[in-house]
């Protein structure tokens, strides 16, 4: 399959990588763009964006990239406080009184964003389609939840849930959707094709996903399951022996039948779901998380101030995530992951996606990096996206 794009000469070992993962049978159709020191010097793509049909993968082809959508909705918040208008030490209640029910009631700001509020499950069972079919049933089951746990002593990635609670505290503040205000002022201001709530004209744009099945994923996991192994193993245990709340935390909204095949569904593309349903192509993340450090060089401003820059580039202090199994860390919602996985560097902050997508940056290094794909691996870090990553800072090193 033809790699199409531009590279510079520099970074041919990402080159290189992006096409192994296509003759190792891991790609259908991606994409990946780097940026270096402000400059774009990687910006490619290959593949199919719908196989069946023949359809290639293009320069302005779009997918959905599952969780990288919790990186867009967590700089919507640092937007509202660099403008004063939330505090992260402040308790959510202030800002929404009923969220202080069954228990809730001295959860902060920060502890909402960075998991580690309890609330990483529903009780109460719901459909994907709640959420725009029924949002009085959702409001609901998000106010009378009670936290797993004590906030603040553990830490609980909120796979799904998160995104709900962001959604309506966002909404409480400012009288509108994260989507709304994403699109006003980071996607339009910065011209990227990234999207919370995909606009009808863009829907011919979108690549077809293709999950890992279920047999797949079993086959591939169970000698994990049966020794307890690794992220995947610890995991599959809970989901197979009974951990409910583990189970609640991926599974609860439920897909229906069709599983994560529901998210080629344009219904589902349409709606904001600000946990697995942000939209955008490889170029354009890329270039959002370029803007966090190399701003001014693009539009005049960078895009929050030095003094949440600095928050967020600080080491993380790691917990072992109880939903993931595995140690992690969130700065006001970007991920802080282990080091020398994406990054080697403890200033690198950014989100990956269920599957394999990313966006990260990293400014040590000066890198931000946009990678979309649409075959899905079961790992919880794609192998595929890792051997990209070490290309990058291959590159750069030698």
């Amino acid at each position: 399959m033809e790699v199409k794009g531009s590279c510079d000469k520099r970074f041919l070992k990402v080159k290189e990588t992006f096409e192994e993962n296509f003759r190792r049978g891991d790609e259908i159709g991606a994409a990946v763009t780097v940026f270096y020191k402000g400059k774009k010097t990687v910006d490619l793509w290959s593949g199919y964006k719908d196989k069946e049909s023949a359809i290639l993968w293009d320069e302005s082809t779009i997918v959905p990239f599952f969780s990288v959508t919790k990186g867009l909705t967590a700089i919507c918040f640092l937007l509202l406080a660099d403008r004063k208008k939330i505090n992260f030490e402040e308790k959510v209640s202030k800002y929404w009184p009923e969220f202080a029910k069954n228990g809730k009631e001295n959860i902060t700001v920060r502890e909402l964003l960075e998991h580690r509020a309890g609330l990483h499950f529903l009780d109460q069972n719901l459909d994907i389609e709640d959420f725009w079919e029924k949002p009085t049933k959702v409001y609901q089951a998000l106010v009378f939840q009670r936290p797993s746990y004590t906030p603040g002593t553990k830490q609980g990635y909120g796979a799904q849930i998160w995104g709900a609670y962001a959604a309506e505290l966002f909404h409480q503040i400012t009288k509108e959707t994260a989507g709304q205000f994403f699109q006003r002022e980071i996607a339009k201001k910065y011209k990227l094709d990234l999207f919370l709530g995909l606009p009808d004209s863009k829907m011919g744009q979108v690549a077809k996903l293709y999950p890992v099945s279920n047999i797949e994923r079993i086959v591939s996991v169970f000698p994990l399951i049966i020794k307890g192994e690794g992220p995947e193993g610890r995991a599959g245990r809970d989901l197979f022996f009974g951990n409910g709340e583990v189970k609640k935390a991926y599974m609860n909204p439920s897909l229906g039948w069709k599983g994560l095949e529901k998210f080629n569904d344009p219904i589902l593309h349409k709606h904001e779901l600000l946990w697995a349903n942000g939209i955008g192509d490889a170029r354009s993340l890329a270039k959002f998380y370029n803007q966090f450090i190399n701003g001014k060089v693009i539009t005049s401003k960078k895009m929050i101030s030095q003094k949440y820059l600095k928050e967020l580039t600080k080491e993380g202090q790691l917990s072992y995530d109880i939903v993931i199994h595995k140690p992690m860390a969130w700065n006001l919602g970007f991920l802080k992951e282990e080091l020398g996985l994406f990054s080697p560097n403890s200033e690198a902050f950014g989100h990956p996606g269920m599957g394999g997508s990313l966006g990260f940056v990293d400014p040590k290094a000066g890198i931000a990096i946009g990678y979309v794909c649409n075959k899905m691996d079961y790992r919880v870090r794609a192998p595929k996206i890792l051997r990209i990553c070490q290309s990058i800072y291959d590159s750069i090193r030698f």
